[in-house]
């Protein structure tokens, strides 16, 4: 007598069984790799990915500088993080390109139609606003590069007007002045006073040069002097000058 099998299942057989069988489809299963397809504000939530080789290597080419992807560091993984940063991503700018780094730039890639393999090649950087004119100063070489030319500097400045929407000579607001200050030496950070924050690594001692930031996020930044002064774009009505610092600040370094 043959054994029983339910009506239903008699002309169903499972491919997935017939190819490869219990023990197979145990394997498949523990072997399965899962990809990130959300941008995720944590390293647990951002899986690694599988290695993607760089299209110039795989054709025995020569990679650009410029050209990165997961593992990578330096500083163009700085100017990476940054522009991500600029269109609202919220990631550490460390240098290292991670697991926050690589969700980020997948979403920015399936956004713009982009095969979304983690690696930022020319047409990612276009998607970014175009490859940066030049490597920028990695964080940690920033201090003692430039730190006494920062605020040289922003306190050229005295006297211009606070101008709301300001980013030039003929008038800044807070964050404009401290973008202006810091391309005019050198190294580019976002234009508002929360996204230099979210940007700039925090610290607790601060060097002449550093971002003081009032608020979290932050809604008014200006450029640490020293001996508790801060050189300032404040409010309308009033003109850049260096001045004490008073109440609880924050501080950020590029």
């Amino acid at each position: 007598m043959g054994s029983y099998k339910p009506r239903h299942l008699k002309h169903e057989p499972s491919l997935v069984s017939n190819l490869v069988g219990r023990r197979g489809l145990a394997v498949a299963a523990a072997t399965a790799t899962v990809v990130p397809v959300a941008l995720a504000e944590s390293a647990s939530a951002a899986p690694a990915p599988a290695a993607v080789a760089s299209p110039a290597k795989a054709a025995g080419l020569k990679a650009a500088a410029w050209n990165v992807g997961y593992g990578s560091t330096g500083s163009w993984v700085v100017a990476l993080q940054r522009r991500l940063v600029g269109v609202g991503y919220r990631i550490a700018v460390d240098g290292s390109y991670g697991p926050q780094t690589y969700a980020a730039v997948t979403r920015v890639q399936r956004y713009k139609g982009i095969t979304a393999n983690g690696y930022v090649g020319d047409s990612t950087w276009r998607a970014l606003g175009g490859v940066p004119t030049a490597a920028p100063v990695s964080r940690g070489t920033v201090r003692t590069a430039s730190s006494s030319s920062i605020v040289r500097i922003a306190q050229q400045y005295h006297g211009v007007p606070y101008v709301w929407g300001g980013s030039t000579p003929r008038g800044f607001d807070c964050s404009g002045f401290t973008q202006y200050v810091y391309r005019k030496a050198g190294i580019n950070i976002p234009r508002t006073a929360s996204a230099q924050q979210a940007a700039a690594r925090r610290v607790y001692t601060p060097q002449p040069g550093d971002l003081v930031f009032s608020g979290f996020p932050a809604y008014h930044v200006s450029i640490y002097v020293g001996n508790g002064y801060e050189v300032a774009a404040r409010m309308p009505g009033t003109v850049i000058v260096t001045k004490k610092i008073y109440g609880y600040k924050s501080y950020g370094r590029f």
